[in-house]
């Protein structure tokens, strides 16, 4: 649900907010002098904490088919109580890949590839990320290129990914000084256990904002080969999401020269709810704020869901697109639609679409392009029709 978004979202089924905010950090070791896309925590059996590199490309649909896409995660921990529970508990593994999409036939898949280690190491801003047995992730020294390389034949996966940036990396708040979106709080605000891990805790770094993707994979004897659009972010926080937030939506698309990025989060136990848009064109960005919803009349984003329907599978109401409207600093407006054609991943507490984008600036010339959105639930009441 997107809690107090729109009219149309009391559509949706309200949110629980039963889930505990937990400790905040304990155990966790944070780093501070490392580059963009480095290693920002200490991730181990110890600890609760999670930090991922995560990297996807989609491309349009073709002759009636679906929008083949690619999603990669490299893992430390478990971004999600669940997850960790499904995975064997205390005995899951700590280092693991993720990968999941869809053919141009429709057909979906999903891989989890365990490592028997991690490791992510920089010379200078160039970073390489290794899990044994799984994968390797590198990123070039000026943001440029970030590539992927699979290796796990014994599981049936092999092949690589890479983007090439269209724009400068970026932090969530406008800010090249920090990752995390403390500047969202508003003066004079007391935060709540759940707020504190949110805002000061859960860390956020892109380097790849958008670009041109290359995808050449072979899954299971299936290859899967595309160009498209492409974008990558790492983050980390201490506690798994579940701890301390209700509902989160990503929205990621590259339409024409347009590559946007957006964030909606609604924090446990509070009614502030919390949003990021990022906007460039060509390069140049537009805009690249974070702000609680609300607080603001210009320098702001507005994410309105329409569409409603039933995810069959678990009972559940889902979204069937997304209008992101963005009003500038100078009081210049871009509004986009973005509409899932492709359920990707389909489980209780967590959907990603890909489909397609159009959009620009109001009464301007209008352009089309890929879209990719993600929706995390954990505290979501299933529906019963």
């Amino acid at each position: 649900m997107l809690r107090s978004l729109v009219l149309t979202s009391s559509l949706i089924l309200g949110l629980a907010s039963s889930c505990s905010a937990g400790l905040l950090g304990h155990n966790v070791n944070y780093r501070r002098s490392i580059p963009h896309d480095g290693q920002y925590i200490d991730v181990n059996s110890g600890n609760n904490a999670t930090e991922w590199w995560w990297v996807q490309a989609g491309g349009p649909a073709e002759d009636g088919g679906a929008p083949p896409s690619l999603h990669v995660t490299f893992y430390q921990g478990y971004p999600l109580t669940p997850l960790r529970d499904a995975a064997g508990g205390p005995n899951a593994p700590e280092f693991y890949i993720v990968l999941n999409g869809a053919f141009p036939n429709g057909t979906v898949f999903a891989y989890t590839l365990p490592a028997t280690s991690s490791s992510v190491t920089n010379a200078g801003e160039a970073v390489t990320g290794t899990w044994a047995g799984a994968g390797v992730f590198h990123n070039s020294a000026d943001l440029s290129t970030f590539t992927v390389a699979l290796n796990a034949p014994e599981l049936g996966v092999t092949g690589t990914l890479e983007i090439q940036s269209n724009g400068p990396a970026h932090f969530g708040c406008n800010t090249t000084a920090s990752p995390y979106f403390g500047s969202a709080i508003p003066a004079g605000a007391e935060l709540n256990a759940a707020e504190e891990i949110f805002y000061k805790q859960l860390g956020w770094a892109t380097s790849q904002p958008g670009g041109p993707a290359r995808v050449d994979v072979t899954l299971s004897g299936s290859r899967l080969q595309f160009t498209g659009q492409g974008y990558h972010d790492a983050n980390w926080m201490p506690q798994p999401i579940d701890a301390f937030m209700d509902d989160w939506y990503f929205f990621d698309a590259q339409v024409g020269p347009f590559d946007l990025s957006a964030v909606y989060a609604a924090i446990t136990d509070t009614t502030r709810v919390f949003n990021t848009g990022f906007l460039e064109e060509s390069g140049s960005i537009l805009q690249n704020q974070c702000s609680v919803q609300g607080s603001r009349n210009e320098d702001k984003i507005s994410i309105t869901p329409y569409g409603l329907a039933v995810d069959e599978a678990f009972h559940m109401n889902v979204m069937q697109g997304f209008i992101l409207e963005y009003t500038l600093k100078n009081g210049d407006v871009y509004s986009f639609n973005l509409t899932g054609q492709s359920l990707v991943l389909d489980q209780p507490i967590y959907h990603r679409w890909v489909g397609s984008a159009v959009g620009g600036k109001v009464g301007g010339k209008q352009y089309t392009g890929v879209a990719m959105y993600d929706w995390l639930n954990p505290s979501l009441t299933p529906y019963n029709p």
